[in-house]
């Protein structure tokens, strides 16, 4: 008995394949705010990852809430920091993958994927990784970003801006803020969401 819950508990190729179905739709959204805020800097580099955090709580809600398992942060970071190594920035496999251990840190116990509160708090956790990450690039390999992001259409202001949001402490504290606000939003309004659909439907314990 007790190894059958062991196994049970235990994430399978199925769970992975849900989890990266749900990172699709997140990847789609990032797609969609990133050039849709470009045009105004302090959108893109203050606003942009909290809308992103905002807008995809509820994928990551109907995952957490469905598989119930340890493991589903980790299998979000190595997906998301793979994808990003992609494009040349190696160093952020395990950046996100640090990430994702401190947000399952913030999962310890017994059926926390299904309490709202501490996955508010794990995805938060996530968001603050995510603003933070946008920077690390830049202190990492500054010549491979700049060619990368004048190739996506940054303009001068905007690499002034950002220079100036890393350098000033206030201006990236202002930033966390304004994730950790969204994400939290996000999770009270995916929660919303999963209550009035998603548990009716039966797609989620």
């Amino acid at each position: 008995m007790i190894t059958t819950e062991n196994t049970k508990k235990k994430l399978t190729i199925r769970d992975v394949m849900t989890i990266a179905a749900m990172m699709v739709l997140t990847l789609l959204v990032s797609g969609i705010t990133g050039p849709l805020t470009l045009p105004v800097p302090f959108l893109y580099l203050y606003v942009c990852a909290g809308l992103q955090m905002f807008l995809c709580a509820t994928f990551y809600l109907v995952v957490a809430n469905r598989l119930n398992k340890h493991g589903v942060f980790i299998v979000w970071g190595v997906v998301y920091g793979l994808i990003l190594s992609l494009s040349g920035y190696l160093f952020l496999l395990p950046y996100f993958l640090g990430v994702a251990a401190l947000c399952e840190l913030a999962m310890v116990g017994k059926n926390t994927y299904r309490n709202p509160v501490r996955n508010t708090i794990g995805w938060t956790i996530w968001g603050l990784g995510m603003i933070i990450g946008n920077a690390v690039p830049i202190w990492m390999a500054w010549d491979s970003y700049v060619a990368q992001a004048s190739a996506s259409g940054f303009s001068q202001n905007v690499f002034d801006m950002q220079i100036n949001m890393l350098s000033n402490p206030w201006n990236m504290a202002l930033a966390c803020v304004i994730t950790v606000i969204l994400s939290v939003l996000g999770c009270l309004f995916g929660n919303r969401i999963l209550r009035r659909h998603f548990k009716k439907a039966g797609v989620i314990g």
